[in-house]
């Protein structure tokens, strides 16, 4: 018998109505010192307003050094800044013994200075976090960097896939849009730490961003993703041949890993490695530009990916002193149709993990309905048993080989819906109208969209999936809850976290990043999760 919960969102009415008649909202910065130093804000306040930029500067007491920050405030750069756009919280460490004058050092110039490198935090082994960043979010739906650090995200997230990179009708890797990516110019109130670009700079835009991001919280690695649902056309014809793969890897590498995006332009420096997002090989997507032989055309890519890459490490360590980890990783189907030309069980040791897509399952292509859940973890009671799901294609991807270290289950931050739809069952399993309008496209909606329509909420905790009804529309969508109970999943599985798509769907408060991380933090792997 399915739980059906249904949620009044009187709380959320009550503090929109209190922020209208209240005036701005203000908000709060709160630390704590861990060993014998002080912390000052620059300006000092007892309440900010949202986008205020706030300098936070370290300095230890007699004996003692600065050494990082924790909570809100990651890193060890001193002084560091807060955009504010919500309540913060941060914690300023301090260490025994250091002496000299407690500032921590200016972080440094990128140059290197004449000292050693420093090894970066290692990637997590499990509780991973991958969020994709979506180029375009800067324009209609005005997600620009500063919303990374004000949702809460960064101090949460572990990797950022930037989307996307394309393929040039030369079979070479290049930039669909150079504004968004390297050359528009971000005021104060959109950068990472409340500072503007120039004219002068070379490099701005997002990989700008992106790149100041990871100096502020160096635990966060950036993948450039290649391809997606509108980039794949040309995957098929840079992995026929063993030269095609090659020259492609090569301008990937060289563009993206060693930065020569542009004359005069250097983005070395903003990513990590690179996440392959071919949909699909061997089967139609956006198009059906495909060949039977991209089965073993695609792990041969992957085998040149990696291979290039490893050069890439030894080569950047040989100049620097400290060879990177360059990352390699793909977006994986979970639908058994286009899963099934894919050589599972030889592609995962090219790669370090595989973003498994576990959502749109169903949606707008089916106008007719039956209703059903978009990203469902189990069987839903409309679905037959040849249907597909989120654990069923985790079950196949182990089965094959795949090793639950390298195996992240994706989940969306949008929802998927029809109109038109019966009142019974609460909606769910029922013939449909057709799609309703979204705020950007038909048929969909982000999470912070659909939450804040505050239509009533039902769950099927069989299936871990949510929905709303109105009586007439029907919304398939995961909130905080069913992120919890996938968490739990992930646990009790040994996998090694999960993938999102995508930041900008979030509300502003970051509600399902928030409830990733403490899904993650609340409960250690299962005991029989053994290290591999």
């Amino acid at each position: 018998m399915r739980t059906k919960l249904s949620i009044l969102l009187v709380a959320l009415t009550l503090l929109a109505q209190s922020a209208a008649f209240g005036g701005p909202p203000t908000y709060t910065i709160d630390y704590t010192i861990e060993g014998e130093g002080s912390v000052t804000l620059d300006p000092p306040k007892d309440a900010y307003q949202k986008n205020n930029i706030v300098t936070v500067s370290a300095t230890a007491g007699e004996g003692w050094q600065f050494d990082h920050w924790a909570g809100d405030l990651t890193g060890d750069q001193n002084p560091a800044t807060i955009r504010v756009g919500r309540n913060h919280s941060f914690v300023a460490v301090f260490s025994d013994g250091g002496g000299g004058d407690g500032s921590g050092g200016d972080g440094g110039d990128g140059s290197g200075g004449g000292t050693d490198p420093e090894p970066r935090p290692a990637v997590p082994s499990d509780g991973l976090i991958v969020g994709y960043f979506v180029q375009w979010g800067i324009y209609r739906r005005d997600y620009v960097p500063a919303d990374i650090v004000d949702s809460g995200t960064a101090v949460r997230v572990d990797v950022i896939n930037y989307a996307f990179a394309g393929i040039s009708d030369s079979l070479e890797c290049v930039s669909i849009d150079e504004f968004a990516d390297f050359e528009k110019r971000f005021d104060a109130s959109e950068t990472v730490d409340g500072v503007a670009d120039t004219v002068a700079q070379p490099l701005k835009g997002n990989f700008n961003q992106l790149r100041k991001l990871k100096q502020i919280h160096p635990n966060i690695r950036v993948l450039l993703s290649i391809g997606g649902w509108t980039e794949s056309a040309r995957f098929s014809d840079v992995a026929l041949s063993a030269a095609s793969r090659a020259r492609f890897v090569a301008s990937c590498i060289d563009r993206f890993i060693y930065g020569n995006i542009a004359p005069g332009v250097d983005a070395s420096g903003v990513f990590d490695g690179l996440d392959i997002d071919w949909e699909y090989p061997g089967r139609c997507g956006a198009t059906c530009d495909f060949r039977e032989e991209d089965s073993e055309n695609f792990t041969a890519l992957l085998a040149e990916f990696r291979s290039q890459l490893d050069a890439a490490e030894t080569k950047i360590g040989e100049e620097t002193g400290l060879a990177p980890e360059l990352l390699l990783t793909i977006a994986a189907p979970a639908g058994a149709y286009n899963i099934d030309p894919i050589q599972i069980a030889d592609i995962h040791e090219h790669l370090d993990w595989i973003n498994l897509m576990a959502y749109d399952f169903h949606g707008g292509w089916e106008s007719s309905g039956p209703t059903n859940h978009h990203a469902h973890l189990h069987q839903s009671p409309c679905d037959s048993d040849t249907a597909d799901w989120g654990a069923k294609a985790i079950d196949r991807y182990l089965a094959e080989g795949v090793p639950g270290s390298k195996l992240l289950l994706g989940v969306p931050f949008y929802g998927r819906g029809w109109r038109g739809v019966s009142a019974v069952d609460d909606g769910l399993c029922q013939d449909a109208g057709g799609v309703p309008r979204g705020k950007y496209e038909k048929g969909i909606n982000d999470y912070s969209v659909l939450a804040a329509a505050g239509n009533p909420s039902f769950y099927e905790a069989a299936a871990a999936a949510h929905w709303t009804f109105d009586g007439q529309t029907f919304w398939t969508f995961d909130n905080p809850l069913t992120l919890a109970w996938k968490t739990s999943y992930i646990r009790e599985n040994c996998l090694r976290g999960a993938m999102f798509w995508e930041m900008s769907g979030d509300s502003t408060n970051g509600d399902l990043i928030h409830a990733l991380r403490e899904g993650f933090d609340s409960a250690l792997p299962a005991s029989n999760c053994l290290e591999e």
